[in-house]
């Protein structure tokens, strides 16, 4: 006959489990957390992947239909995925020559994310962390209209970008981390000498890290946009796929497009997640942003870098002097998902453990049903228990 067991040992239990459980939450609910101090200094596979075409091509990628929905000078591979201004989601299929395949995968990439994290998230007033961090991998990046090249090595175009960004930045209440540090020559290994760069400024403990380019395709009116009344180059985002952060830096990238929609529809062209590390790997909230095209006129790019710059402290929790905001909700999808999946492994522990003690679905049926009545009233210290083992009032 199998011994019933003790109300001590299943109070015992059940505090275990519950440990186990908050332990198991405090794992998985947040990205770990990695001093700048440990960041590796070189990886073996960076810039293998984080290449672009240098021969004046570029590259187009189509849906199953035949339609443009993208143009790069950035090597496209199969597996790329893509969210499209209209929020589609793409996965690259195949790549032939100069063009890739994609297959659509949802029709609409933002449909989990809740709006209302753009409109309320992380609000943390004058005690939230206000530091946003800029850098250029392609410092010589620039604008022919009006730089008069493409390429200004150490002292590019992009500069004038960067600093209309970080100005908009200011104005919203941000401080500015700025790193002008060059890195050319413009080949693989710039994002290996721009890591350094990374990971001097990550030591200042920034909120988000953005490393700002522009594209290299060459036709001008495929950034040009008019987005309220203004003439601007539309923002590309980039999540690197191959780093610990992909999701988190994913998450981050779709609650930037989320308020842009908002805030400025038209003004995001779209999320590109591409092969490589891009060296997203050194925060949660990293971003490449690619601000128009060389054959764009510079002050459309600095336009819509200020646009872009008017958002994101939101999304961060950084309110401006003039309009300090309540703190709320900081959570990403992914923390919601994680706090989803502690419930469930709740659950079933608590199931496979009435069922173990128990030895049958009716034993823990009416251990549950018992458990929620005399056992909690014994271990609560029931006035009512104690009157019918002793025959005395508890009063008395």
């Amino acid at each position: 006959m199998m011994q019933r067991p003790t109300n001590r040992w299943i109070t015992l239990g059940i505090v275990a489990l519950l440990a186990g459980i908050i332990i198991l939450g405090y794992q998985t609910s947040k990205p770990a957390e990695q001093a700048a101090a440990e960041f590796e200094l070189d990886l073996p596979d960076l810039g293998v992947w984080e290449q672009e075409r240098d021969d004046g091509g570029y590259y187009t990628i189509v849906d199953e239909e035949g339609n443009i929905l993208d143009k790069t000078i950035r090597q496209v591979h199969p597996e790329d995925e893509f969210i499209a201004a209209n929020n589609r989601h793409y996965r690259v299929e195949r790549v032939e020559g100069d063009k890739a395949y994609a297959k659509l995968l949802t029709e609409n990439a933002l449909a989990g994310l809740d709006l209302i994290i753009a409109q309320q998230v992380a609000a943390q007033g004058k005690e939230s962390n206000n530091k946003i961090a800029m850098y250029h991998t392609h410092t010589d990046e620039s604008y022919v209209p009006t730089d008069g090249t493409e390429s200004i090595p150490g002292n590019g175009g992009i500069y004038k970008v960067g600093e209309s960004m970080g100005e908009k930045f200011r104005e919203k209440g941000v401080e500015v981390l700025y790193d002008k540090t060059p890195h050319e020559p413009h080949d693989a290994d710039a994002y290996r000498r721009s890591r350094r760069t990374a990971i001097e400024l990550m030591k200042k403990t920034p909120a988000a890290i953005i490393d700002v380019h522009r594209d290299g395709v060459p036709d001008p009116d495929f950034y040009y946009a008019n987005v309220a009344g203004m003439d601007v180059t539309k923002v590309r985002l980039v999540v690197g796929r191959q780093n610990q952060n992909m999701q988190a830096n994913l998450d981050f990238a779709k609650q930037i497009k989320a308020q842009l929609d908002k805030y400025y529809p038209g003004l995001v062209h779209g999320i590109f997640m591409a092969k490589g590390n891009y060296n997203q790997d050194l925060s949660p909230r990293s971003i490449l942003v690619e601000v128009g095209t060389h054959t764009n006129e510079r002050q459309l790019a600095e336009q819509g870098a200020m646009l872009f710059a008017d958002a994101l402290p939101d999304i961060l929790g950084i309110s401006t002097p003039e309009t300090p905001r309540a703190p709320t909700d900081t959570s990403t999808p992914g923390d919601r998902r994680s706090l989803w999946w502690i419930v469930t492994i709740a659950v079933l522990g608590a199931a496979a453990f009435l069922l173990l003690s128990t030895g049958s679905f009716a034993g823990a049926m009416r251990k549950l049903k018992q458990f929620s009545s005399d056992e909690w009233a014994n271990f609560l210290g029931s006035p009512h228990r104690k009157k019918r083992k002793t025959g005395q009032d508890p009063e008395e």
